[in-house]
């Protein structure tokens, strides 16, 4: 007779509703070679809307371990919030680490700009924010070493950005993990000087090149160029000359102007100025922070103008080279599409209701709840002096809280370990205010709006449209959705989100 095994899951195909720590998995949203992405809900607090869990795919991968600490130094509005961290353990025992960050729904930086067709000042705010991300990752001494279209991630409604994926960042005083002469990166996105290194290797301590944040910076600029002009710069790779020696090619980049006249010539110049070949001449984040802010500021009615020109041809009248050069991107180099544009706004204007919606019941919600808070301290001190009063009556009065009142007097405090590493905590509002049904589990019944980070109608194949929202309805019924479904006439659903688009970070 076999040995009956344990069947095992892996982290990178969990079905909705598997349990990480306290965090109820809803679908994965991402796939890569160290990490898989899931949006999830807080268990109790599933009304509070979606977060990120990044789960391992390999055993015991200590860059989690690097990027908590990376992230819970690195704090600003352009870099999600660290909510949680600990360890998954899959049913055969394996253990692998998470991350549980804030939500951001929205699209890379290059399909937005795809979609969009940004105006000058709207791709320099988002640069600038980008840069404000990076002067917050070098403050705290650390290095984020993946720059790139791919790692920014451009929010729905508001147009925000925000720098992504800090797995292959590094901070003071954290250990080597990998021992190439190269640090973890993308070959388009690296510096002149980490490209020298390799012909210099015998020179560097142990053979390996540190990265520094003048890496971050060039990796900024050969994004900002890429993003205006739909081209990257020309390639840094070493090759081999006539006589097989190794070389690394002159970096002579045209300006962006010359590659997209509608340009500003001041923005070209910024973008000319991180792609330097001396470092030193990149500057700091913080100062082409400032030069990209004012530029936003200054641009006159030009700033307003689309970035790219409208497609005015059909694509049957497309010749074969315009053709191929589109192949890569998916859509026409340097134009927009009208139609496409327009949908994408209509997006955003949906994106800003539902956020207006959520919050305006957030706040309402909150006031509710302090006029609760106040009958409970009242009915708290009213108990206290009856107690007081009877004391030397032959039987013993207890106070037992409810769970409502437990939540309510600590504040819904995160778990042990895990306060303070994110800048804000999720409430527990709705667990307050929220009756428990005497049935069992808490009923959750569909919102009268879109959840944030909830995918927006219109709605995919297999999904139904409520309420504005876009839900996949489970095969169990009422009672029996289980504490992470909610209910809809009976039926039990999940919110779902937008799927991710193939890479396009790294066409060549």
């Amino acid at each position: 007779m076999g040995i009956l095994r344990v069947p095992d899951q892996h982290p990178s195909a969990l079905p909705s509703g598997t349990l990480v720590g306290n965090w109820r998995l809803v679908g994965r949203r991402g796939l890569g070679v160290y990490g898989a992405v899931y949006c999830a809900v807080k268990l109790g607090q599933e009304q509070a809307g979606l977060v990120a869990v990044k789960l391992a795919v390999h055993e015991g991968d200590l860059r989690f371990q690097r990027e908590v600490e990376l992230l819970s130094r690195a704090r600003h509005p352009s870099i999600p919030r660290l909510l949680d961290h600990g360890e998954w353990r899959s049913p055969a025992g394996r253990v692998y680490p998470y991350i549980v960050m804030e939500w951001v729904e929205g699209q890379t930086l290059y399909e937005w700009s795809a979609e969009h067709n940004p105006s000058t000042r709207q791709v320099v705010r988002v640069l600038a924010q980008v840069a404000r991300a990076l002067e917050a990752t070098h403050a705290a001494g650390g290095v984020h070493r993946d720059v790139k279209g791919d790692n920014v991630r451009v929010r729905e409604g508001d147009g925000k950005a925000f720098l992504l994926d800090f797995g292959a960042g590094r901070h003071m005083g954290a250990s080597q993990l990998t021992w190439d002469t190269l640090p973890p990166g993308t070959p388009s996105y690296r510096s002149p000087e980490a490209w020298r290194s390799i012909l210099d290797s015998g020179q560097l301590a142990n053979g390996h090149y540190t990265a520094r944040s003048t890496d971050d910076l060039f990796a900024l600029g050969v994004m900002a160029y890429r993003l205006v002009t739909e081209e990257y710069p020309p390639s840094l790779e070493p090759r081999d000359d006539d006589e097989g020696r190794w070389y690394v090619p002159v970096f002579s980049p045209r300006p962006p102007r010359e590659r997209n006249a509608r340009v500003d010539s001041r923005l070209s110049a910024i973008i000319l100025r991180m792609l330097s070949e001396n470092p030193e001449a990149r500057g700091s984040a913080r100062e082409l922070a400032e030069a990209l802010e004012q530029l936003a500021e200054q641009a006159g009615p030009e700033g307003e103008e689309p970035l790219f020109e409208w497609e005015t041809r059909e694509a049957s009248e497309r010749s074969t080279e315009d053709a191929f050069e589109e192949a890569p991107l998916g859509y026409p180099r340097r134009r927009r599409v009208v139609e496409v544009v327009r949908e994408a706004e209509q997006r955003d204007a949906r994106a800003r209701a539902a956020a207006t919606r959520f919050e305006t019941e957030k706040q309402s919600r909150q006031h509710s709840v302090t006029p609760l808070l106040w009958v409970g301290l009242v009915g708290l001190l009213m108990l206290m002096l009856v107690i007081t009063a009877q004391r030397k009556a032959p039987r013993e009065l207890r106070y037992v809280p409810s769970e409502a009142s437990v939540e309510a007097s600590d504040g819904g405090a995160a778990d042990a370990g895990t306060a303070g590493v994110g800048e804000t905590a999720l409430t527990s509002v709705v667990a307050i205010i929220q009756p428990i049904p005497s049935g069992g589990g808490i009923r959750l019944e569909i919102p009268p709006q879109p959840l944030p980070g909830q995918r927006i109608a219109p709605c995919g194949r297999g999904e139904r449209e409520i309420q504005g929202g876009c839900w996949v309805k489970l095969d169990a019924q009422a009672p029996e959705c289980g504490d992470y479904a909610y209910v809809w006439k009976g039926g039990c659903y999940i919110p779902t989100s937008a799927p991710q688009r193939p890479s396009t970070s790294d066409e060549r």
